[in-house]
């Protein structure tokens, strides 16, 4: 068994929402982090506590909770970073989210962070971002995984918070994890978005009244075009929770799957496409030297 990064502090923010895949993300990340700093400001009793407490990190007194009501992402992160600098967590922050799954190389990567030149100071990754289904993608995207711990630091934002005091140079590795926030029951999607208006983010919402029993196929018509098949491998840590999930997700992501069967030769000649420009621009960061032997080294642990 892989022992955790000594230097690395995670930092998770959990609301009022049950989050299905938070076990599986626990789980993933309890090699690659020495510690837990999580800001959950569910009102009591908190859904998370015994996913939580169960978890390796819980077991093993790698946790500390922080129960600070909710008045923005920038606020509950910060708080996390005040935690982090009152324990002197360590040089790293994982950036974590309670819906993304991470392969086994995050350790790996995590306890080399210390090799990085002190000129670096964000550490990317890439994800995979499902949506309405576990055998489709919209995007593999560039994510930061990482950032180089200094007193000083924060958010600010209320939504789409910013991370204010680093200014070192970003290194994105060849490496791809999976983000689930987009697959589960659709009125909890319209849902996330009528919170992210509410702090502010634009965008067409649903209104409170249009919740209930709102038409699926029309709703996600706009993002059906954009799916792409997944032919890679889930991470292991995803696996149990993706087949509880499964039967339960079934009929919603059947729809899905009928849309995007039907699409237009069109359609899935420019998918074809979107798939492999996606596969070059993560695949490509092999060639940089650094990159390669953060990544390769990780793989081997």
């Amino acid at each position: 068994m892989n022992s955790p990064a000594g230097g690395v502090a995670a930092h998770l923010i959990l609301g009022a929402r049950d989050e299905p895949f938070l076990s599986a993300m626990l789980a993933s990340i309890a090699d690659a982090a020495a510690l837990l700093i999580v800001n959950d400001n569910a009102p009591g009793p908190s859904p998370h506590t015994q996913t939580l407490a169960e978890s390796r990190l819980g077991k093993e007194g790698r946790l500390i909770v922080d129960r600070t009501p909710f008045s923005g992402f920038d606020a509950a992160r910060n708080i996390c970073l005040q935690i982090h600098e009152r324990h002197n967590a360590g040089n790293w922050v994982a950036f974590v989210d309670a819906d993304e799954v991470h392969g086994a190389p995050v350790s790996g990567i995590a306890r080399r962070l210390a090799e990085l030149p002190a000129t670096y100071d964000f550490v990317d990754g890439y994800t995979w971002h499902f949506f309405a289904s576990f055998e489709y993608y919209t995007s593999i995207e560039r994510r930061m995984m990482f950032f180089r711990y200094k007193p000083g630091l924060r958010w600010k934002g209320a939504v789409h918070e910013r991370l204010l005091g680093l200014s070192g140079k970003r290194i994105a590795l060849p490496y791809v994890y999976a983000h689930y926030g987009h697959t589960l029951e659709p009125r909890r999607h319209a849902e996330k978005g009528r919170h992210y208006s509410s702090l502010g983010a634009p965008g067409n919402i649903l209104s409170e009244e249009q919740l209930e029993g709102f038409d699926v196929a029309q709703y996600f018509k706009p993002v059906y075009p954009r799916l792409i098949r997944f032919r890679g491998k889930h991470p292991a840590a995803a696996s149990e929770v993706l087949a509880l999930l499964r039967p339960k997700l079934s009929q919603n992501h059947a729809i899905t799957d009928i849309f995007v069967r039907a699409q237009p030769l069109t359609v899935k000649a420019v998918n074809v496409l979107r798939r492999y420009n996606y596969q070059v621009r993560w695949r490509s960061r092999l060639i940089d030297r650094l990159s390669h032997r953060l990544i390769s080294k990780g793989e081997q642990d």
